[in-house]
């Protein structure tokens, strides 16, 4: 297959036109003017005259992964057209309001990461070194906290006072 030059297009709104049609069909379009079959295509690139028809069909226009960029590199290769301006014709272009939104969600991670070491790093000093960050008004006294009594805690605590031992085991009688 004989390689064609490429074509530069000399007016603006030709240039903005192809640049808004899908891969799928630019590339369609660009291998009907070189007067290549599909057969013929597929046989140089290798690739199943299937999958090319679904290439120019536009399958691959909505998603433009790493598997479809090859196939759209390789067919651009084949027809004489330069493959890396080819492959950015269908990747999406940035939009200024888009590279915005991106700088505001990355300052919104920064802050709450930083939000979140500091008191991370203010709860670790806090547990370290045991002290009372809350002023001691916030706290109760220790007066008006509320102790259950424990009878049998009391009775055994009588009993140690007493010398004696809360549990003292009897000697048992064998059979």
């Amino acid at each position: 297959m004989e390689q064609a030059e490429r074509r530069v297009p000399e007016d603006a709104a030709l240039a903005s036109r192809e640049r808004a049609e899908p891969i799928g069909a630019f590339l369609a379009r660009q291998r009907v003017l070189r007067g290549i079959t599909l057969e013929q295509l597929a046989e140089t690139t290798r690739i199943p005259i299937r999958a090319l028809a679904r290439l120019e069909a536009g399958v691959f226009d909505a998603e433009p992964d790493g598997f479809a960029r090859g196939f759209v590199r390789t067919v651009a290769a084949a027809l004489g057209l330069p493959p890396d301006e080819t492959v950015a014709r269908m990747l999406p272009e940035a939009n200024p309001d888009d590279r915005h939104r991106g700088r505001v969600a990355i300052w919104l991670r920064r802050g709450v990461a930083t939000a979140a070491a500091l008191f991370a790093m203010m709860l670790a000093i806090w547990t370290v070194t045991g002290r009372q960050l809350l002023p001691t008004s916030w706290n109760r006294n220790r007066e008006e906290l509320l102790h259950r009594h424990d009878a049998i805690r009391a009775l055994a605590e009588e009993t140690i006072e007493k010398g004696a031992h809360p549990v003292e085991e009897s000697p048992r009688e064998g059979p």
